[in-house]
């Protein structure tokens, strides 16, 4: 029996798939939502033919409906949601239907990852949106921040002012502190801003448990702030007086997170 495992993010959708419980691929499709009809002829090369889908969706009613069209119509699909509990995560939302979706999927998929789980764990996820979600030891939810991604800054600066220019943010490389032109500028801004969000929120996790919170990073815009956010980590923790803060980098921690939930429906 193939199951599939769908990430449907704002700008991209993610699949892959289980077979028989247990045995997991490393096939991986990638779409932009232009071209999620081409999900249907990946289907068709699959070694069985899928049963059932399950995944999350961020991206709106309208590319929820593309993802189920290009599915064989055998193949039901069903989009998940935050609850109060999943497994063993605890959620502490206010109202835990809230939650998006893809971030407690994703902080369930740390599970395959946490070699310390009697420390908290920060989820750093840069996308369209750059989240930085936190679980406890108990594996309790204990919040989170939401502010524009590496992208939308960039973007706002572009198009929200007559002069600034849209930069080039491929670079990995700790920005200057004192920029001397205004690409310079607009990139050590973004990479300040992303940075700090992220080190604020460390050392407000270390305040409230007492302990430094293992970091995990993922998604595609991730890359030229991790310099930066190493570096201040780093500062921060000399500081504080701990060891050298290695970020783990993670490639699909949603995906991970739907593994996890579909095999233990499968065991039930």
């Amino acid at each position: 029996m193939l199951m599939l495992l769908i990430d449907s993010g704002n700008t991209r959708v993610k699949v892959t798939y289980l077979i028989n419980q247990f045995r997991q691929t490393e096939d991986l499709l990638v779409l932009e939502h232009d071209h999620i009809d081409k999900l249907h002829d990946w289907c068709n090369t699959l070694p069985e033919v899928p049963v059932r889908a399950i995944g999350v969706n961020v991206a709106g009613e309208v590319i929820a409906h593309k993802i189920q069209q290009a599915l064989p119509a055998s193949c039901p699909l069903q989009w998940l949601a935050a609850q109060a509990q999943t497994l063993h995560l605890k959620n502490s939302y206010q109202h835990p239907e809230q939650l998006g979706a893809d971030r407690w999927m994703g902080l369930l998929g740390l599970s395959e990852h946490r070699q310390h789980p009697e420390l908290p764990a920060m989820l750093v996820s840069f996308g369209t949106a750059t989240t930085v979600d936190t679980i406890d030891a108990d594996n309790i939810f204990m919040g989170g921040l939401i502010f524009p991604g590496v992208m939308l800054m960039r973007a706002s600066l572009h198009k929200g002012t007559a002069n600034l220019p849209a930069i080039d943010l491929r670079k990995s490389e700790v920005p200057p502190a004192f920029a001397h032109n205004t690409e310079q500028a607009i990139l050590s801004g973004i990479i300040a801003a992303q940075a700090g969000a992220i080190v604020r929120q460390w050392k407000a996790v270390l305040d409230k448990t007492g302990h430094p919170p293992t970091i995990f990073v993922t998604g595609g815009a991730r890359h030229g702030v991790l310099p930066e956010l190493h570096r201040l980590l780093n500062d921060i923790a000399q500081v504080k007086g701990f060891d050298t803060i290695t970020l783990q980098e993670i490639e699909s921690p949603v995906l991970d997170g739907l593994r996890i939930y579909a095999r233990a429906e499968w065991n039930h």
